[in-house]
């Protein structure tokens, strides 16, 4: 198995155990911390496992090298996905698998809710289905690639292709008296919520940034109020939480 943009190795050391054994990993990824950390990581690990610091466009990997390629939350942050597919598919052997694992923004903060606020009515959907939109046509990288990848994979030459949704919801319900709920938490705030209220000049700076996406003055205005009403980081611990990840599973065999 090769990880594109494997990080630490967070996604080898969770598919590992179910593989055959004498299964091999191998990651690759651009940020050399993250390499280090990787191989600190498996140092003591049961499996073989090699770590490369690289671009996951052009790897150094020989044609047909690997069983399975794959990335998980990867294409999401990159301006061409189509071009790592391919390379993914390049290094894969004929009836192997390429697997991905990607976001769908829109239908993430749609699901999202928030008991207390009334978060499901009170969401600006079509703001935030914008901002994503404009994020796509200025720099290429789509956060919501999930839903599309099986078209991706389709155009490229993949066959029997499949897709799931991962279904779970995570449920947060006061007190957070458990280092699940203290993670989970911590999560929820890494994605946006739970931000510290800005001082006159961050405000200012906030209007802007939503601005810049085609947004009124009124609607990020009115966007910036809701939000700091509902203020996520001091108040959410007494919040009830539903909360979504919706990734995009996609899978396909090589055929060359």
């Amino acid at each position: 198995m090769a990880d594109f943009g494997c990080g630490f190795g967070k996604m080898g050391l969770k598919f590992m155990p179910m593989l055959a054994r004498g299964s091999t990993y191998t990651g690759i990824d651009q940020s050399s911390e993250l390499i280090a950390k990787a191989r600190q990581i498996w140092a003591n690990a049961p499996w073989q496992a090699a770590f490369h610091e690289g671009s996951i466009y052009e790897t150094p990997f020989a044609e047909d090298s690997f069983d399975v390629t794959l990335t998980h939350t990867v294409l999401m942050h990159v301006p061409y996905p189509e071009k790592v597919l391919q390379e993914m598919i390049r290094v894969t052997r004929p009836g192997g698998l390429v697997i991905t694992c990607e976001a769908n923004r829109n239908a993430h903060i749609a699901m999202l809710h928030f008991e207390e606020t009334e978060h499901q009515e009170t969401t600006p959907l079509e703001l935030f289905q914008t901002i994503n939109r404009e994020i796509r046509k200025r720099t290429g990288v789509d956060h919501n690639i999930g839903a599309k990848l099986p078209v991706m994979m389709h155009k490229a030459g993949l066959r029997n292709i499949q897709a799931r949704v991962s279904d779970a919801l995570s449920c947060l319900f006061p007190p957070i008296d458990t280092d699940y709920k203290k993670v989970l938490f911590k999560a929820i705030c890494d994605e946006g919520y739970g931000q510290p209220a800005p001082n006159a000049e961050g405000r200012a700076r906030w209007k802007a940034n939503i601005m810049n996406f085609g947004i009124s003055e009124k609607d990020a205005e009115a966007e910036i109020i809701r939000e700091l009403e509902e203020d996520f980081l001091n108040k959410g611990s007494q919040y009830h939480t539903v909360y979504a990840s919706l990734l995009t599973w996609s899978f396909g065999v090589v055929e060359k």
